[in-house]
């Protein structure tokens, strides 16, 4: 049998931990892109790298402790006489969900819904300590344990513990994490990992809940395709054209299921808790990438200089994670709805140099939009060297291997003093 592990409330619940005070009260975690990192002023920070898990972030942190901010210097704004509240709801307390909150609801619709909210800026550097040590406490309790995201986790415990004792043992295990840790979670308990999740879902908060597979149909018997975790859109739509609006009922749609070929079949199994995936301690990254959201801006210098920014700290990324990337892709979305995106794959030795180039010669050529402002830079990078085996481009390899040589030296001072230690002119 295999367990899925939940922090409730995690942000909130880390933020409690660190503060009593905020304990029974409606309080919520608020986020907000962090455009800081545009600022011309040197700043020294560092890459958060100890957490690996398919959809856990990379963070940067300040290393010099900076003055404690709040409610009003994150989230409020002063355009003109107008003060604006900004910024979108990232967790939110049971206490606090009663009035409705959720996450990705604005904070200034959520303090209308609950005026006695209190909002607290994010610490992300809190929370991912709190996951990490949590992830090193599980290890020593479970034989496989996978890191999926900063709040969440899978176990196998087959061979380990006994079935009769498994749900004994998990009761017993979220009471060891809140003794240790402060942090209410929540585990499922199921024949395979996906299933496990979405029995997860259904013992919140704080709860701890078994389904076994002889019990598994009844379980998903009247519940809706969307519940089922990792079930795309797309799939859900093309599901509901065909009739098929409840769990219980995938069951009779196996053809259809097999004519999605691979996919389909993997998706089927899952749904059915049959599906018998391994839980991958360690995971190979598929990608890895940054992004900033930002007021809306039409000054193209600025707008490039933001894109080489973006560049450098994803490059600082990949050197620091011993990544080799051979494809890019870049992202921009315009003030009026415009998206505009563009990949690459080129098999070069990865570097700074040679990434900024690209990147900035990708933005130049798909900002057609000149008139329309900017509000929005993804990039990201992925098909890593690593996975794969094909050579370099020996043309450029001689000129790439010394640029790599210059990165790794400067990649040494930037681990020491900090990310922004090292700027290119274009970026000041």
């Amino acid at each position: 049998m295999k367990i899925h592990l939940d922090l409730d409330c995690f942000f909130a619940s880390c933020e409690r931990v660190v503060d009593s005070s905020l304990l029974g009260i409606p309080i919520a975690v608020g986020g907000r892109s962090d455009a800081r990192i545009f600022e011309k002023e040197y700043s020294h920070r560092k890459l958060y790298d100890k957490n690996n898990g398919a959809f856990v972030p990379n963070i940067f942190y300040s290393h010099v402790a900076n003055k404690k901010e709040d409610f009003k210097t994150i989230f409020v704004e002063k355009d003109q006489a107008k003060v604006k509240i900004r910024g979108i709801i990232t967790t939110a307390s049971y206490e606090a969900r009663k009035y409705g909150l959720k996450t990705g609801m604005t904070i200034y619709e959520a303090l209308k819904l609950c005026p006695n909210l209190l909002v607290l800026p994010p610490n992300h550097l809190l929370y991912h300590e709190f996951s990490h040590n949590l992830y090193k406490f599980l290890r020593l309790k479970i034989p496989l344990v996978e890191q999926y995201s900063v709040d969440e986790f899978f176990g196998d415990l087959r061979g380990w513990i006994r079935d009769e004792d498994l749900f004994e043992f998990c009761k017993n295990l979220k009471q060891e994490i809140f003794d240790e840790f402060g942090l209410p979670i929540t585990i499922g308990i199921a024949n395979s990992k996906w299933a496990a999740k979405l029995v997860t879902s259904s013992a919140k908060p704080f709860g701890v809940r078994e389904v076994k597979l002889q019990d598994w149909d009844d379980f998903i018997k009247d519940m809706p395709i969307q519940k089922f975790p990792g079930l795309a859109k797309g799939y859900a739509k093309r599901l509901k054209t065909r009739g098929v609006e409840k769990l219980g009922e995938i069951k009779e749609a196996k053809n259809l299921f097999y004519s999605w070929k691979k996919p389909g079949i993997q998706l089927y199994k899952r749904i059915l808790g049959v599906d018998n995936e391994p839980i991958l301690p360690a995971q190979p990254r598929k990608s890895i990438g940054i992004s900033r959201t930002f007021d809306p801006i039409n000054d193209r210098q600025e707008i490039k200089r933001r894109v080489i920014i973006l560049a450098r700290n994803l490059a600082y990324t990949v050197t620091k994670l011993k990544l080799s990337p051979t494809s890019y892709y870049i992202k921009i979305k315009y003030q009026d709805f415009i998206r505009q995106k563009f990949r690459i794959t080129i098999d070069r030795m990865f570097n700074e140099k040679l990434f900024k180039s690209l990147i900035s010669s990708i933005f130049e050529k798909i900002d057609i939009y000149k008139n329309h402002k900017v509000l929005y830079i993804g990039i990201s990078v992925f098909n890593f060297m690593e996975y794969k085996k094909k050579p370099f481009d020996l043309v450029a390899f001689e000129e790439d291997a010394k640029f790599r040589k210059l990165g790794n030296s400067i990649q040494k001072l930037r681990d020491k003093y900090g990310i922004d230690v090292i700027k290119s002119g274009s970026e000041i």
